[in-house]
């Protein structure tokens, strides 16, 4: 399961999810509002929660940016950390409908290369979802 998002038993849906839509093997997690450092103490904690709660890595995961406001640096550097667990485990991660921001931003960590920013969610989707 992809404990940054995913909603276990007796759990709201965080502020930053506006749903995770599950295919074979990809989940298009569709992300909303402003994704920025007071965002950090919440994903984190939703981390813990989902970890103690037996939550694992099973599937490629596909990030749609297109209901979200606002990324800030010290939140997608705080990301970036946590999905490369994902890619250490096999798994890939790609983006989808990202701004001109975050493609900055990508661009300055260097992780373009690593996470696929994709054209359309139908590319994404067939391409990780093989």
């Amino acid at each position: 399961m992809i404990e940054l998002f995913r909603k276990h038993n007796n759990s709201e849906k965080p502020p930053y999810l506006e749903r995770i839509d599950e295919l074979e093997k990809v989940s298009v997690v569709r992300l909303k509002g402003k994704i920025d450092q007071t965002m950090i103490p919440v994903i984190n904690s939703r981390i813990q929660e989902n970890r103690r709660a037996g939550s694992r890595i099973d599937k490629n995961v596909v990030l749609d940016f297109s209901k979200v406001e606002h990324v800030d640096s010290a939140t997608i550097a705080f990301h970036l950390i946590r999905l490369r667990e994902y890619q250490e485990k096999g798994f890939k991660v790609g983006f989808i409908n990202i701004t001109n921001e975050l493609k900055a931003l990508l661009d300055i960590f260097k992780e373009n290369e690593i996470f696929k920013v994709f054209a359309s969610e139908e590319e994404a989707v067939k391409e990780l979802n093989r």
